[in-house]
């Protein structure tokens, strides 16, 4: 009752390779071994260090403009900033000098091409240090709605 192994299966013979891999193997690589060795990792720190090209804009630059062409627009927002909050600093009484510093800089914002959140929060901001939040018309609400029920209490009890 012994069991008969199945056969093997048939494969195809291999296809030739129509586009050999080009240059040494990884493990031959000298820029693959380079990592391996204190040596060869400073090499390559100070190869990062020294190139020319570090890719993408600098900080602080938005889409669409490059560090030269900003560089006019956010002068003058700047100088626009420091009017707008010398003024805001005449009608809403600011007299600390870090509230005056945050303005400016949220003026900036609100005024430079960045991303939109930014702006919205930059605008937020300003709002928060020159307008009273709408604190009292909740009130006078709730008044009414307290007088409405009042009313409907007396109407049922005159009835």
């Amino acid at each position: 009752m012994g069991h008969k192994p199945n056969a093997p299966r048939k494969k195809q013979p291999p296809k030739p390779i129509l586009f050999p891999k080009k240059g040494p193997p990884l493990h031959q690589n000298p820029f693959a071994l380079q990592h391996q060795t204190p040596k060869g990792r400073a090499k390559f720190r100070e190869m990062l260090k020294n190139r020319k090209n570090k890719g993408g804009r600098p900080l602080g630059v938005p889409d669409g403009h490059t560090k030269e062409t900003i560089k006019p627009i956010v002068d003058k927002i700047k100088e626009d900033a420091k009017r707008a909050v010398i003024i805001m600093k005449q009608d809403y009484d600011i007299e600390d000098p870090r509230a005056e510093e945050a303005l400016t800089i949220a003026v900036e914002i609100m005024r430079t091409p960045v991303h939109n959140r930014d702006r919205l929060q930059a605008a937020k901001l300003i709002l928060d240090f020159t307008k009273i939040k709408p604190v009292a018309k909740s009130e006078i609400t709730i008044g009414k709605a307290e007088e409405f029920l009042s009313s409907l209490l007396d109407d049922d009890a005159a009835n």
